[in-house]
C-alpha cells in the first residue's frame, strides 16, 4: 500500500513537471476606472487570486482603467499605483496589501498602525484569518515570540476554548470546547488533531513538543469533518513553520539562560540559491533542571533536555510549479512527573514526590514531506506526501506514594509505557480559481498508520514491595483511512455567500494483543490476532455568511465531525478486546462575527455555539463485568460563547483580551452497575476561561526601543473526568507572565528579561486518587534573560 502510494506521488510529480510549461499564461483584465476598494475586488476575481486590502483609508481614491492581457502581478502593481498601497506579502495565491507607512523622525521605518494580517489554511487555501467563516484563534510568529509561547500549554493560556494539561509526560490532555478523552490505548483516536506543515501527528505522546521557528499557530474550534485529513470532533491545532524566500538571505539566533539551570538556544538561517531555490535550516536546544525531585531516590523530576532540527528546500520547478521539501528530527528526555502525595508519606512539600521509583521519559521523532503546488489555468493542484514516526517510552508510578508508606492490601502501581508509531499519508487536492460566482476545493486523502505499544503494569504490595500483579500488554493496531471531500462557495446577491461541503471517510482497523499475566498466567493471559473492524461516515458542513463590507463578516454554520471507532487494547479479557467501540459524532451549530474597526486597528470576533454529541466514547470500570471498558456511553451537549478583541491604539502598543464560556452536560451516561453520570459536566471543560495581554515597542528618540509584554490568563475550576469526584477537581487559577527588554535602533538585536508565573502560583495539572490522594503541579515561577539577534 505504502509503496503504491509513494509511486503514485512520484508519478504525479513527474506529470506536473511535464505539464507545467504549458500552463504558464497571462490573464485578461477588464477593470474600469472606479473607487480603489471595488477595483481591487474586481481585479482579484479576474486574476484568480485572493487580495487582502485595508478597508479604510481609501475614500475618494480612484484607480485608472486596467484592460488587456498581462501578468497578474504586473497588473496589480499598475492598479495600485498612486493609491497609497503596497504589497507586503505574496504567497501561494494570497496577496496582502497595506498602506505605505509614513516616515517617522525617530525610527528607521515607521511601524504600520494596522493589526497584523495572519494567513491561515483552515479551508485548505491560504487566506486571511478574518475572511474565513470558521471559529479560530490564530497567533502570528511575532506573537509567538513576543509572549514566549513555547509549548501547546502556553498557547492554551491565551486561547478561549482550548485547554492543554498533562496526566504524565507521555499523556498530555488536549481539549477544545470540552472535547477530549483520556485514552492511551493504541487502538483509540483523539478528538483533537495536531497538525504540523499539513501532516497529522497520530499520537498525543508525540504532540507536546517545544515550539520554535513557527510562522503561525492556528486553533480551529469545533468539528473539522470536511477538509482535514483526520476527521475529528473537537478541533485542530495547526502549526505552520512557513517557508524561505527565494532571493532573501536571513539569519536569526536567540540565546538565553535562567534559574533552574536553564540553557536555551534556537536559530534559523535562510539561504537563497539562485532565483529558483531557497533553503532553510532551523534548530533548537533547551535544557533545565528539575522543578521537583523524588526525596526517596534523590532524582530530579520535571527537568528537560530537548533538541530539534528542521530543514526545508523550496524549489521553483517551473513558472507555475513549486516544490517544498521538508524534514525534521527531535528528541527530548526528563525524569518524569513530580506526583506528590497528599497523605501517606507526605513531607508537606508539594514540589517533592515520595514515589521511591526511578522514573524516566524519552522520546524521538522525525518527519519528512514533499509538497507540490501546481498553479494551472483551472486552479491550484496540491500534492502532499508525508511520513511521521515517533517512539516514546516512560517509566512512572501511577500511585502517589511508595509501597513503603502503604498499608493493608494497598499496592503501588508502577508502569512502563513504550509506543512506536509510523504514519504515511498522501493528499491530493484541487482549489479552483476565485471565480466571480464562487470557488471549489476538492480532493482525496489516504493514510496508513502502524502503531505498536508495550505497557507493563506492576502492583507492588504494601511494605514488602513484592509484585502482587504483573501484566504486560503487547499491542499493535494498523489503521487505514480513505477519504474524499468537496467544499464549494457560491456568491449570492446582497453580499451573501453559501458554502456547502462534505467528506466521505472510511476507516479500517486491524488489532492484535498479546496479554501476559506473570502472576496469574492461567487466568490472565491470552492472545488475539488480526481483529478487524471498519466504519464509514459522511460529514457535511453548511455555512451562510454575509459580508456587507470587507472588514465585517457575519456567519452561521452547521458542521459535523466524527472520531473513528477502535479497540480497547488495554483490555483485561478477550471479550472486552474483541468488541470494538463505535465512532462518536458531533453536530455543531454556530453563529459568529468577524470585524475590524478604526482603520483596521481594532479587531472584534465573537461566536456562540451548540454542540450535540452522539455515541460519546468513554472509559470506565464496568461493575458488572469487572473490566475497564471503552464504550459508546451516551449523549452530551456543549454550549458556549467566545469573544476575542485585539486593539492597536498606538503604533507601539498592542492590546488583547478574550473570554470563553462553556456549559457542558452529559445528557445520558449511566455506568452499568455503577454511577449515574447523567447531568454531570464533561471533563476538562472549565466554565470560564479568559486572558488579557499587552505588548509594547516604544521608540526612544532614535536610540532604540523599549520592549515589553504582559499577559494574565484565568482558568476556572473543572473536573478531570465525567464523575463529580471532589478529589478529581482542579481549582481555578490565574497565571501572569512578564517580560521587559531593549531593542537596537536597527532592529538587529534585542535583550529581554522575563518571568513566567510571576506570582509563583501552585496550580494543578492532574489530581490522582489511585491508591492515595496525590497531585501533580504545573511549573513554578521561572525567570531568565534572552538575547536575540538578526543578521
Amino acid at each position: 500500500m505504502r509503496k503504491t502510494l509513494l509511486a503514485g506521488g512520484v508519478a504525479a510529480l513527474a506529470l506536473l513537471a511535464h505539464a507545467a510549461p504549458a500552463a504558464a499564461q497571462q490573464r485578461v483584465f477588464d477593470v474600469p476606472a472606479q473607487p480603489a476598494a471595488s477595483a481591487i475586488s474586481a481585479f482579484a476575481r479576474q486574476a484568480g487570486l485572493q487580495v487582502v486590502a485595508p478597508a479604510d483609508g481609501l475614500e475618494g481614491v480612484r484607480t485608472q482603467a486596467l484592460k488587456g492581457a498581462m501578468d497578474a502581478r504586473a497588473a496589480l502593481h499598475k492598479l495600485i499605483d498612486g493609491t497609497g498601497l503596497e504589497i507586503v506579502s505574496d504567497s501561494a495565491g494570497v496577496i496582502v496589501l497595506r498602506r505605505v507607512p509614513a516616515p517617522a523622525k525617530d525610527t528607521v521605518a515607521a511601524e504600520p498602525a494596522a493589526l497584523d494580517t495572519i494567513i491561515v489554511t483552515a479551508q485548505k487555501r491560504e487566506e486571511a484569518a478574518q475572511g474565513v467563516p470558521i471559529s479560530l484563534s490564530a497567533f502570528s510568529g511575532r506573537a509567538v515570540e513576543t509572549y514566549r509561547l513555547e509549548s501547546l500549554r502556553d498557547i492554551s493560556r491565551l486561547t478561549p476554548g482550548l485547554l492543554v494539561s498533562s496526566f504524565s509526560q507521555s499523556s498530555p490532555t488536549i481539549a477544545i470546547r470540552g472535547a477530549t478523552n483520556t485514552f492511551t490505548q493504541i487502538g483509540a483516536n483523539k478528538p483533537v488533531a495536531v497538525v504540523i506543515d499539513d501532516l497529522f501527528i497520530p499520537r498525543n505522546s508525540a504532540a507536546s513538543f517545544e515550539l520554535y521557528g513557527l510562522n503561525s499557530v492556528q486553533v480551529l474550534k469545533g468539528p473539522q469533518g470536511t477538509l482535514f485529513g483526520r476527521n475529528v470532533t473537537g478541533g485542530a491545532i495547526v502549526l505552520d513553520t512557513g517557508k524561505p524566500a527565494y532571493e532573501d538571505a536571513a539569519r536569526s539566533v536567540r540565546i538565553g539562560g535562567g534559574d533552574y539551570g536553564l540553557k536555551q538556544v534556537d536559530g534559523r538561517v535562510d539561504i537563497p540559491v539562485g532565483q529558483d531555490v531557497a533553503l532553510r535550516l532551523s534548530g533548537s536546544f533547551k535544557q533545565h533542571d528539575g522543578y521537583g525531585r523524588d526525596r526517596l531516590t534523590g532524582r530530579e523530576e520535571d527537568d528537560l533536555d530537548s533538541r530539534g532540527v528542521r530543514a526545508q528546500a523550496r524549489l521553483r520547478a517551473a513558472d507555475n510549479v513549486e516544490v517544498l521539501l521538508g524534514a525534521d528530527y527531535g528528541e527530548d528526555h526528563n525524569g518524569g512527573r513530580t506526583l506528590s502525595s497528599k497523605g501517606a508519606g507526605s513531607d508537606g512539600d508539594r514540589r517533592t514526590s515520595e514515589l521511591g521509583y526511578v522514573q524516566d521519559f524519552g522520546r524521538n521523532q522525525w518527519g519528512a514531506s514533499a509538497r507540490i503546488y501546481w498553479t494551472a489555468p483551472v486552479g491550484q493542484v496540491t500534492s502532499i506526501t508525508g511520513y511521521r514516526w515517533s517512539q516514546s517510552g516512560e517509566d512512572y508510578s501511577g500511585t502517589g506514594a511508595s509501597y513503603v508508606f502503604l498499608t493493608g492490601t494497598n499496592t503501588q502501581s508502577v508502569n512502563r509505557d513504550v509506543d512506536d508509531v509510523g504514519l504515511f499519508s498522501q493528499e491530493v487536492r484541487w482549489a479552483s480559481p476565485k471565480w466571480s460566482r464562487g470557488d471549489v476545493v476538492a480532493g482525496v486523502y489516504l493514510a496508513d498508520e502502524n502503531a505498536k505499544r508495550q505497557l507493563r503494569t506492576r502492583g507492588l504490595a504494601a511494605v514488602t514491595g513484592v509484585a502482587s500483579s504483573d501484566v504486560l500488554t503487547d499491542q499493535a493496531v494498523r489503521t487505514r483511512s480513505y477519504a474524499g471531500f468537496i467544499d464549494g462557495t457560491l456568491h449570492l446577491p446582497a453580499a451573501l455567500d453559501l458554502t456547502l461541503g462534505a467528506r466521505y471517510t472510511h476507516d479500517e482497523k486491524t488489532a492484535s494483543l498479546v496479554r501476559t499475566d506473570f502472576v496469574r498466567p492461567a487466568t490472565g493471559s491470552f492472545t488475539a490476532r488480526d481483529l478487524k473492524a471498519d466504519w464509514s461516515e459522511v460529514t457535511p458542513r453548511a455555512v451562510l455568511s454575509w459580508t456587507p463590507r470587507q472588514d465585517l463578516k457575519v456567519y452561521g454554520s452547521v458542521t459535523r465531525g466524527y472520531t473513528a471507532g477502535g479497540f480497547n487494547t488495554d483490555a483485561a479479557t478477550l471479550s472486552a478486546l474483541a468488541t470494538p467501540f463505535n465512532p462518536e459524532t458531533v453536530t455543531n451549530y454556530e453563529l459568529g462575527v468577524k470585524s475590524q474597526w478604526l482603520a483596521d486597528t481594532l479587531r472584534i470576533n465573537a461566536s456562540i455555539f451548540h454542540m450535540d454529541y452522539k455515541d460519546k466514547q468513554e472509559l470506565f470500570f464496568n461493575n458488572l463485568t469487572r473490566v475497564l471498558t471503552i464504550t459508546n456511553a451516551g449523549q452530551a451537549t456543549v454550549k458556549g460563547a467566545e469573544l476575542e478583541v485585539t486593539w492597536r491604539p498606538l503604533p507601539w502598543l498592542n492590546l488583547m483580551g478574550n473570554y470563553g464560556l462553556l456549559d457542558t452536560v452529559y445528557d445520558n451516561f449511566v455506568i452499568p452497575g455503577g454511577a449515574v453520570n447523567t447531568g454531570n459536566p464533561l471533563g476538562s471543560s472549565p466554565r470560564n476561561k479568559g486572558a488579557l495581554a499587552a505588548d509594547v515597542r516604544i521608540p526612544l528618540n532614535g536610540k532604540g526601543y523599549l520592549t515589553g509584554a504582559l499577559s494574565w490568563a484565568y482558568t476556572d475550576g473543572y473536573y478531570t473526568g465525567a464523575t463529580k469526584d471532589p478529589n478529581l477537581h482542579i481549582d481555578s487559577y490565574a497565571l501572569t507572565n512578564l517580560s521587559v527588554g531593549y531593542e537596537s535602533q536597527n532592529g538587529r538585536w534585542r535583550l529581554t528579561a522575563w518571568v513566567k508565573n510571576l506570582g509563583d502560583v501552585d496550580y494543578l495539572l492532574t489530581p490522582s486518587t489511585q491508591g492515595v490522594l496525590a497531585e501533580y503541579l504545573g511549573e513554578p515561577q521561572t525567570m531568565g534573560v534572552m538575547l536575540s539577534a538578526k543578521f
